[in-house]
């Protein structure tokens, strides 16, 4: 392992010389010797520092950072620069890639650089990175007109390996052929189920976009953005088109990354506390000096080249467009009445910049204030109305592409005959806002959002930033403006004050502007849409079979051949630099929960108190609820849907259109969320179910935000008229978002199943978020009002028997300073109300027959098949609880079995988008994302159990698991999140410094013993897969039980 690392570090050295000597004559002024922490202050703007002319500096006080923007002399890339006193540091390169069609290419490219580079002739080198770093964050983004790579670490030498490995892989990728096809596609011959040779595509992406294209959510935004987009570069599909991506070439391929990947088309941007003028060096000498200025790059546009007012100007009438897609899953929905996935969106062209920060934040707030919450005036006039059941996608301002837009999608509407009337409400919406204005009170409301914004630390800051101006740049915008808020807030607030209608404005101005192009999209469901695509692929493959020669079909043979040897050869990892355990800390103190408990009033409640700096003068507060000793089983079932809907009906004194603006009024919220835990030490047969409350507040709003939540604890009118009219909404808005998750969520909703019978919270985990709670949602979205009554006289007990002081605990955490005023805030405004209003009276309860539990075995090997295209496909076998000795050495065995086995076998080889192995508490699990396998997926799963039962892992698969778990276990926590374990879980500093040793002094017997013991010899497993309907027959030979799912 030494001699790997010294090679590296000589590789290093031998890079950095070659480089250098390439290095053009610097231009460079005197350059300050900065250290980590010391701040940009010694910069001078007009002043060049290793061949990057300073541009601009400027301070961004209400981010307590500063900005500094940058061009390279030679070849004018861009560099952005946040200086902020932030450990948790980031960099990110991006290119403008218009794509010319929907062939997928800017995607592809994206995953093929990081398949090998130069100094890097690793063929998979990101992942490899993945295992071999403490990054806080690492990955690769295809949008609609850009690629971005970012990464972010708090170690330095991480974050100086991170930048070699990533540059590297962009400007200078080997972009091998097989690395093509085995990323983006390639054509195999395999038998069909009659053992007749037929053609098959291949491909990492095209089975990714394949999955993507599934989603009913996802193939409608497409279809909107391409009827609207039509002739911009917009109009194609940047990730590709399954239909479209075999027709991209490998040479196409490598032209665009050699007009694309170029620094006269990049912006560099870096944030946190390392220096800039490190970065600025390394990138001269290392990438810069290798390249001149190439003027085809620097010009690369996503504008057509076309003025913009000719792009957007209204074409004539434009004519309703129908297009197919897939049913939804749910029950009882006809496929061309009320189905959720009968989507209708009407979207338009805006007459303004996408870079202009005012116009652009002014829409955004319009597009808030129109579409949010149940008194905006769009929900009125399309949900409340029963016009449809929910906004689309589509929904709202977009500023992502070039020419912004602005789109009011619905679903769950009555076919095509609706159209008419929901245009008709959505004008007459925008005419109602003209004249009678927004409700004042919800403009405050949505400041002291954007106030609370400022101070609430949320994770990787300067990630959030780089998101936030990389369509910016993009389309060449101001970069500093565009990080700024207090300018434009404070402009906001002199335009109100000079006219009261500004906002109304808006909506008059370009909402009801008849001058700019529009289109009306909707989107039919359509029983055999699957199927269909699937004929239609299977058709063009039988006609490429038909057009083969011999030779043609022996040379598709030969390249899989070849791919398949080339996939399996030793790769000289070596080179990669690498992070040792050398670099973990033996404590962590930083990550460590500092907490006082006492309890707080006559009620005796008892409450944690977390230590921290600073919280920016905001308190969170946590209240929890036990409901595994108050709730009969029968209501557990209930629990997702009274937390789902739990501040949004009314009270005795607010409307439930009213509450939503009286809480964002003095808060950050008020979150309900329904807990299961297994038991640390029995994960088998016990486990704790809580409600956990959450809010966050600036001192002078903790008093009204507490009694709020009282009002919300004890006075919800679960029985009231236009409460159980509500109700019915917030239920089927549920069941259709549940129903459209299970496209992108197969494998955790597998998984779930999976788990079912192994251990105790499994039971309750499957209960409030599995393929059971959807069906359930289905069937209460369809209850008839009688029903619906008892629906609400449950969640009525469930309020009544579990909202008492004495079932209650908290956790605060705030600054030292003010604690004091938090107690009291609490004890005022919440625990000796809630005292005093313990209910005495006699609940109206429910009827015995609407709480009926839902038969819920063990799946052993269960199938349920939907209209997707791909698989998710999981194996669980039972494990050991998070406190057995066996836990922490199961999970760096999972680790390695994830990225050392089953990465190369079910995504390399396999073709799936991805693949994974973890260990819970009390169960081990292997799963499959995207993936067109089903049978071969699991014959991978069993040689990878025997793969760790052999010991076929090495000392440095052991570092480089230990070094992803550690990644996690040390990201940096935000104030909100200190405390959080100890107080649901019991977990303390003492527990996690004892799990810590026992990782850093794991051996690879110990590992080896532990895997023999538990896999050696499989237990009885269960195995769940979600997936293509068209593997019924398949798998139902294989004795699979197949599941109907909302029958």
């Amino acid at each position: 392992m030494v001699a790997m690392m010294l090679r590296a570090s000589r590789a290093f050295a031998r890079a950095s010389q070659t480089s250098t000597r390439l290095a053009s004559r610097s231009l460079s002024s005197a350059v300050p010797l900065l250290k980590r922490g010391d701040g940009c202050e010694a910069l001078q703007v007009g002043e060049i520092y290793h061949n990057f002319t300073l541009k601009r500096k400027t301070s961004v006080p209400e981010y307590n950072i500063d900005a500094l923007e940058l061009e390279h002399v030679r070849t004018k890339a861009n560099y952005l620069h946040i200086d902020a006193k932030d450990t948790n540091n980031v960099f990110s390169v991006m290119f403008r890639t218009p794509p010319y069609s929907s062939n997928g290419i800017a995607h592809i490219l994206e995953h093929t650089v990081l398949c090998g580079s130069h100094q890097f002739p690793v063929r998979d080198p990101f992942f490899n990175m993945i295992k071999r770093s403490l990054n806080t964050y690492m990955n690769a983004l295809t949008a609609y007109d850009h690629t971005m790579y970012p990464f972010s670490t708090v170690n330095e030498k991480d974050w100086d390996n991170l930048r070699a490995v990533y540059l590297d892989a962009v400007f200078f990728p080997n972009l091998h052929r097989l690395d093509f096809l085995q990323e983006g596609h390639r054509l195999e011959i395999v038998e069909d189920k009659g053992g007749e040779l037929e053609l098959q595509y291949k491909g990492v992406v095209y089975n990714e976009m394949k999955g993507v294209l599934s989603d009913a959510n996802n193939l409608f935004a497409t279809k909107v953005q391409q009827a609207l987009m039509d002739g911009t570069i917009y109009g194609h599909i940047s990730g590709g088109d399954p239909a479209a991506i075999p027709d991209l070439t490998y040479k196409e391929l490598k032209d665009f990354h050699a007009k694309h990947y170029h620094p006269s088309n990049a912006c560099f941007y870096s944030y946190g506390d390392l220096p800039l003028t490190e970065h600025l060096q390394y990138l001269d000498e290392n990438i810069m000096s290798r390249f001149e200025y190439r003027a085809d790059s620097a010009a690369v546009r996503v504008d057509n080249a076309v003025p913009s007012v000719d792009i957007i100007k209204k074409t004539g009438s434009e004519s309703l467009i129908i297009v197919d897609g897939p049913t939804s899953n749910m029950a009882g929905a006809e496929a061309s009445e009320r189905d959720p996935n009968t989507k209708f969106c009407m979207t338009k062209y805006l007459p303004l910049a996408s870079t202009d920060p005012f116009e652009t934040f002014v829409m955004r707030i319009v597009g808030y204030l129109l579409t949010n919450g149940p008194s905006s005036e769009l929900y009125k006039a399309l949900i409340e109305s029963g016009l449809a059941q929910d906004f689309s996608v589509g929904t709202g301002f977009d500023t992502s592409t070039y020419y912004p837009t602005f789109g009011v999608g619905v679903e769950g509407i009555e076919g095509e005959h609706a159209v008419p009337e929901i245009q008709d409400a959505v004008k007459r919406a925008y005419e109602s806002v003209v004249k009678n204005g927004f409700d004042k009170q919800r403009v405050d409301a949505m400041l002291h959002q954007m106030e609370l914004s400022l101070k609430h630390v949320v994770g990787n800051f300067g990630m959030n930033l780089m998101h936030g101006v990389s369509s910016v740049w993009t389309h060449r915008g101001d970069l500093m403006e565009n990080l700024q808020l207090n300018p434009l807030l404070e402009r906001l607030e002199r335009e109100m004050q000079a006219n009261p209608k500004f906002l109304e404005h808006y909506v008059r101005d370009f909402l009801l502007r008849d001058d700019t192009k529009q289109v009306q999209v909707l989107m039919r469901p359509k029983e055999s849409y699957v199927s269909d695509q699937e004929v239609k692929e299977a058709q063009r493959l039988a006609d490429l079979l038909m057009e083969q020669s011999n030779n043609d079909l022996d040379r598709i043979g030969k390249t899989a051949k070849e791919l398949e040897k080339y996939q399996k050869k030793p790769q000289p990892v070596e080179c990669l630099p690498t992070l040792t355990l050398a670099d973990i800390p033996v404590t962590a103190e930083d990550n460590f929960d500092f907490v006082d408990t006492e309890r707080i009033s006559t009620s005796e409640v008892p409450t944690q108190f977390v230590k921290v700096p600073t919280t920016n003068e905001i308190s969170y507060v946590r209240v929890l609820f036990d409901t595994t000793q108050r709730l009969p089983l029968e209501y557990q079932l209930f629990v997702p849907l009274f937390t789902s809907v739990f501040g949004s009906l009314g009270t005795s004194r607010l409307r439930y259109d009213a509450l939503p603006t009286v809480i964002q009024n003095c808060s950050g919220g008020i979150s309900c969320s329904g807990l299961t835990h297994p038991s640390l030490s029995d994960a088998a047969t016990t486990s704790h179910q809580s409600i956990l409350l959450g809010t966050l507040s600036l001192p002078h709003k903790l008093d009204e935000t507490l009694q709020i939540m009282h009002e919300l604890l004890t006075d919800t009118q679960f029985l009231d008229p236009e409460n159980l009219k509500q109700l019915r909404i917030l239920l089927q808005m549920g069941a259709a978002n549940a129903s459209n998750s299970i496209s992108s969520s197969g494998a955790s909703l597998a998984g779930k199943r999976s788990r079912v019978g192994l251990t105790d919270a499994a039971f309750y985990e499957e209960l409030y978020s599995g393929l059971t709670q959807i069906e359930q949602l289905q069937k209460w979205a369809q209850a008839s009002d009688e029903e619906l009554v008892e629906i609400a006289k449950v969640l009525q007990t469930i309020a009544r028997t579990v909202f008492t002081p004495d079932n209650m605990r908290l956790s605060v955490v705030t600054e030292d300073k003010l604690r004091g005023q938090a107690s009291t805030a609490l004890e005022q405004h919440l625990l000796n109300p809630l005292q005093r209003s313990v209910s005495t009276t006699n609940d109206v309860l429910p009827s015995a027959d609407v709480a009926t539990m839902p038969s819920l075995t063990p799946a052993q090997r269960t199938f349920f098949g939907f209209p997707l295209s791909v698989n998710f496909v999981v194996e669980t076998l039972p494990s050991v609880p998070f406190a057995h000795p066996d836990h922490v050495p199961l999970t760096v065995l999972a680790q390695m079995m994830s990225s050392c086995f089953l990465h190369q076998q079910v995504r390399e080889q396999g073709g799936a988008y991805g693949s994974g192995v973890s260990q819970g508490e009390g169960t081990f699990s292997l799963s499959s994302h995207y993936d067109p396998n089903t049978l071969k997926t699991l014959e991978v799963y069993e040689k990878a159990l025997q793969w760790a039962a052999d010991g076929k892992f090495t000392d440095r698969d052991i570092q480089e698991a230990l070094l992803s778990i550690f990644a996690s276990i040390d990201a940096p926590k935000t104030p909100s999140m200190k405390g959080k374990m100890s107080f649901l879980r019991g977990i303390t500093n003492e527990m996690r410094q004892e799990r810590r040793e026992q990782y850093l002094a794991l051996s690879k017997t110990q590992l080896v013993d532990v895997a023999t013991h538990y896999f050696a010899v499989k237990p009885p497993s269960h195995v769940v897969i979600v997936g293509k309907e068209s593997e019924t027959k398949e798998l139902q030979r294989e004795y699979f039980e197949i599941k109907q799912f909302s029958t």
